[in-house]
């Protein structure tokens, strides 16, 4: 396993060698549709710098209301797997617990 590796096209998040397969995986953290779709190209990109076929795309979301998603699609011939992991975090309570209660 090997993170952030350079590419000519930037960093790659994470490979993968198992078996004698390459998995490559992209992560973010969810800004904005628009920036889902860019992430998207980003691994597309990536994928045929390494020449695989398929890769994995997680993204993490730490919205208000997080939406789960998981597709799968073709971008320039390529299979990119996505999954949007919603991300849910209690708020710290705004009371003060006094000492001794």
């Amino acid at each position: 396993m090997y993170m952030e590796v350079p590419t000519g096209r930037g960093r790659m998040d994470l490979i993968i060698l198992y078996n004698q397969r390459k998995y490559i995986v992209e992560t973010k953290i969810w800004r904005s549709e628009r920036s889902y779709t860019q992430g998207k190209q980003q691994l597309a990109a990536y994928l045929s710098t390494e020449d695989v076929t398929e890769g994995y795309y997680v993204v993490f979301d730490h919205r208000e209301a997080p939406e789960q998603r998981a597709e799968t699609e073709a971008i320039d011939g390529l299979t990119i797997r996505s999954y949007v992991i919603p991300v849910v975090q209690e708020r710290p309570s705004t009371r003060l617990k006094s000492i001794g209660n």
